[in-house]
């Protein structure tokens, strides 16, 4: 099912909605969706005063960059307790990366009422995090995921201006229990103001090829195990520069993500659905870039093509640090390599080995990653889950089983 965007007559007009935290993403969405006419509730535990000291009498301005277009919103509450901010918030978007979802689901889940859904964005393995977290509490709460992150966007003064660059064509979303799409995704679609495509679960989701696939192919293309005999003399560009080496490291972790996903559509069937081809649910990368991005991309035969003519891609950087005037190397600090790593790909490697899937050259990339980090993510060939923090089955003690259980039998509403 594909949902759009409604236009007048929204069902979700003046709908009170809570955002959780205090980037990039929660700046635009309280201007987007405040200019709109939602009430917003905005839950940031750690950037609440500075909210409230910066945040002009007029509202925070968003600049839609390329439409030439400028409003203004006040979010209705600004809290650092979830106790005041999200009671009464029918939808609560979380726009957070993955490794800040445990601690923020349980902040708020104990105030959620009784028939609000959770919505992460990005949504990487979050049911997994979101199941652990309310048998814990003993609390269950209706969850969503949005995939990818819609926006392209900047702070440019905190609380006071914010660009909006560009919004991806499209986005995919998943809900659990699953029954509760057929509500939830056409009211996601007229919050977000976005065309979405109703996955059967999480599992589409965890294993598009976004930024675990895309981040880390073009890592191990451009660095490598031999980055130290090679002379850096500037910041490369990320998408633009992307070589051959880098295209060929892009579609060798696809080709292995496209097996697990055939995997797991057989070990629980109806959980993942269509896969390859321009519109199925797990898309090779070119084509899912391409349906994505729409028409910012001109051409899409290659993920290297796909980079360097993807408008909203150009001239973005490389986690790459100067550590001398002109001398620079790769900077194994930064979130491309502490992020993508242990709560994008290592989601994917631990299904693989959880549906029998040998991965040889993303096991590769980990192997050469971790020993650049300091980590052992995978020993003997296997998933080290007490290798922590890392976004796997294994790091949940999740068997297949229990996979079936969430995806096969979840209770319908």
């Amino acid at each position: 099912m594909t949902c759009t965007a409604a236009g007048g007559n929204r069902s979700t007009e003046g709908m009170t909605v809570a955002i959780c935290g205090g980037g990039n993403a929660s700046h635009v969405m309280v201007g987007d969706l405040g200019c709109r006419g939602y009430k917003i509730n905005l839950f940031t535990p750690t950037r609440a005063a500075q909210w409230k000291e910066n945040l002009p009498k007029e509202g925070m301005k968003l600049n839609y960059v390329t439409k030439d277009r400028v409003e203004y919103a006040t979010p209705n509450i600004i809290s650092a307790n979830a106790a005041e901010a999200i009671p009464g918030a029918k939808y609560i978007f979380i726009p957070l990366p993955v490794f800040a979802h445990r601690q923020v689901l349980l902040d708020i889940v104990p105030h959620c009422d009784d028939d609000a859904c959770i919505v992460a964005m990005p949504a990487t393995c979050f049911d997994w995090s979101a199941i652990q977290v309310m048998r814990e509490l003993g609390k269950k709460v209706n969850i969503a995921g949005v995939g990818p992150l819609p926006y392209v966007c900047r702070i440019v003064d905190y609380a006071k201006e914010t660009n909006l660059y560009g919004m991806k064509g499209q986005v995919g979303i998943a809900t659990l229990p699953g029954g509760i799409a057929g509500r939830v995704a056409p009211q996601v679609a007229e919050i977000l103001g976005l065309k979405v495509k109703t996955y059967p679960s999480f599992l589409p989701i965890t294993l598009t090829p976004t930024n675990p696939i895309m981040h880390t192919g073009r890592l191990m293309g451009m660095f490598g195990p031999n980055w130290r005999d090679n002379k850096y003399d500037r910041m490369i560009k990320f998408y633009d520069e992307t070589d051959e080496l880098s295209n060929t490291w892009l579609h060798r972790l696809d080709d292995e993500n496209q097996l697990i996903a055939k995997a797991a559509e057989e070990a629980i069937g109806g959980s993942v659905g269509s896969i390859g081809g321009t519109d199925g649910n797990v898309m090779h990368i070119n084509n899912y870039l391409k349906w994505t991005y729409g028409e910012d991309i001109s051409k899409w035969d290659t993920c290297k093509d796909c980079f360097q003519t993807n408008k909203q891609f150009a001239g973005v950087g490389s986690p790459m640090k100067e550590v001398s005037e002109g001398v620079w190397e790769p900077d194994f600090k930064n979130r491309y390599f502490q992020e993508d790593f242990p709560f994008g790909l290592m989601a994917n490697r631990g299904l693989a080995e959880l549906l029998g899937v040998k991965t040889p050259y993303m096991d590769e990339v980990i192997m050469w990653a971790q020993s650049e980090m300091g980590k052992k993510y995978l020993v003997g060939g296997k998933v080290n889950p007490e290798e922590k923090p890392q976004m796997t089955p294994q790091a949940f003690g999740y068997s297949l089983d229990d996979l079936r259980g969430f995806y096969s039998s979840a209770p319908q509403k």
